[in-house]
């Protein structure tokens, strides 16, 4: 449905883009996830028509609209802050762009009905947007740019400025009107969990770049580099020395520890003795109390010191102190207490292993101290 080519664009001299290649197919939920600044939205402004790149092509449907302005494409965009007309009510703004399109009245009244039904505002046509919520007034700018009947339909934060359960309903809402309509989303967001939540794939964006495209499961469980392991969740960082190593698996020394790590990339090669970062995500490490029952041989496990127990509700995170450094522990309950002495057991291809390579990303804090068994937590 939409094809990138080799799109750049630059703002000042400064690459906000870089030669970036994508393809989203017809009713795909693609997400672009990035921090601020990767060019997520240069790249959604693009696929628009507000941005005009400096090179390279956008293609919808087979159509080269590169040069096309805003109006002329076959899109439609929400935006972060609703942008819906405040002396207009509901019906109202819905209509706006059916009115663009010189559509009869009986015909713009009826898909404004359909539009208010299908983002849940049936009854409420003659509010004005003061009258409303914000997650109301987000629904009115879904539903006014799903009337015009878009082939693609554009989304650029459109859940940031609500609360948290607001989002939540939402995205969920967003997620059965887009499988409903089978409309093609590309969704710009900074926050992975939105992104886990809505993308059918997922588009991990670093300083104009794509660093990986795929599943949900693909980027949280194999991400393809330390990057996309750090941003995406949250992880447990280790280094480590390699003291035996195949395709499939590496042992890692760590602390003393040998832990089995699966390579993330089988084309960088290794060789005992070399230093690796390892990740770890919380919910894969399990903790047993240092001299009772053990879940794992005594040369694959870690020690550490309780330092805090936090209740989340579906999860209790454990802040473990592992040779002077921090690790997070996520279970589904905790008896632990702050001062108790714990074994850290890593379950069985559970670890990623990252080979260090010149100009490749690190981990802050592991790249500060390379020669230790550091253990680091990020999200």
């Amino acid at each position: 449905m939409i094809e990138l080519k080799s799109l750049c664009k630059s703002f000042d001299g400064v690459p906000a883009v870089r030669d970036l290649n994508l393809v989203v197919g017809r009713g795909e939920f693609l997400c672009l996830l990035g921090s601020s600044g990767c060019g997520k939205s240069t790249t959604l402004r693009m696929i628009a028509g507000f941005i005009q790149p400096d090179s390279g092509t956008v293609l919808i449907d087979g159509v080269d609209v590169s040069g096309f302005g805003p109006d002329a494409r076959p899109t439609s965009m929400v935006f972060q802050d609703y942008a819906i007309f405040p002396h207009l009510t509901v019906a109202e703004n819905i209509e706006f762009g059916l009115k663009a399109q010189k559509l009869a009245r009986d015909e713009r009244a009826r898909r404004t009905e359909e539009a208010l039904e299908l983002v849940g505002l049936t009854g409420l046509g003659g509010r004005r947007p003061n009258e409303l919520s914000g997650g109301q007034q987000q629904r009115v700018a879904v539903a006014r740019s799903l009337a015009i009947r878009p082939s693609v339909l554009l989304m650029d934060e459109p859940l940031s400025n609500l609360d948290a359960k607001t989002r939540i309903q939402l995205r969920t809402q967003l997620r059965e009107i887009q499988r409903d309509t089978a409309t093609t989303i590309v969704y710009v967001t900074h926050d992975q969990e939105e992104a886990l939540a809505l993308g059918d794939r997922i588009a991990v964006m670093r300083d104009g770049s794509l660093e990986q495209l795929g599943s949900g499961h693909e980027i949280y469980l194999a991400p393809s580099n330390g990057y996309v392991a750090d941003f995406v969740g949250i992880t447990n960082w280790l280094v480590g020395e390699v003291v035996g190593e195949s395709p499939e698996s590496w042992e890692i020394n760590v602390a003393g520890a040998a832990l089995p790590a699966t390579p993330a990339s089988a084309t960088v090669p290794v060789s005992s003795g070399s230093l690796v970062d390892v990740s770890v995500r919380p919910e894969d490490v399990s903790l047993t109390e240092e001299g009772g029952d053990r879940s794992a041989p005594a040369e694959r496990a870690l020690r550490g010191v309780v330092r805090d127990v936090q209740f989340l509700g579906p999860v209790v995170r454990t802040y473990v102190d592992v040779d002077g450094s921090v690790m997070i522990v996520h279970s589904a309950q905790s008896g632990w207490s702050p001062g108790a002495p714990v074994r850290l057991s890593i379950g069985d291809g559970a670890a990623r292993a990252f080979p260090r390579t010149e100009g490749a990303w690190r981990p802050p804090a592991a790249a500060a101290r390379p020669e230790s068994a550091v253990v680091t937590a990020a999200s």
